[in-house]
């Protein structure tokens, strides 16, 4: 016998079911949603990271503005550009397949651009940062 109980406040994708007097819970790989292992930056004191694939855009946003931030005294983690650091997260991208060919390709040129760019903080604040907003990875 089983029956579904009503939304539980925290989470509206949770199914929660009852089987045999035992609650069972939905998983996120059920939702297509797991947790990953992706490399970390270069000069990270952890060779990889862990994080949810539905929350990869607005990780690569707080690594970015992380490196945006770092005081040039500081001697431990990543020491790359911001650009450098956005770079990482298209290759990790591509390496993991969270995005399909159009999301990749469009991915890759914004680091390009932003490479480039005379006024880097703008055009992040313009265009990448909006874009990592809306980004939703592939189901995996």
């Amino acid at each position: 016998m089983s029956e579904s109980l009503p939304y539980d406040g925290r989470n509206p994708d949770r199914s929660i079911s009852v089987e045999h007097g035992k609650m069972q819970y939905g998983t996120a790989a059920e939702s297509g949603h797991v947790e990953i292992q992706i490399p970390a930056p270069a000069g990270s004191p952890r060779e990889t990271e862990t994080l949810h694939v539905r929350n990869f855009g607005q990780h690569i946003i707080s690594k970015i503005e992380s490196a945006a931030s770092r005081q040039g005294y500081m001697r431990s983690g990543p020491l790359q550009s911001p650009a450098q650091t956005f770079r990482h997260y298209a290759s990790v991208a591509r390496g993991a397949q969270l995005l399909d060919a159009e999301g990749l390709k469009r991915m890759e040129t914004l680091a390009a651009e932003y490479e480039r760019e005379s006024e880097p903080e703008e055009f992040y604040r313009t265009v990448v940062k909006p874009w990592l907003g809306g980004l939703s990875p592939r189901k995996r």
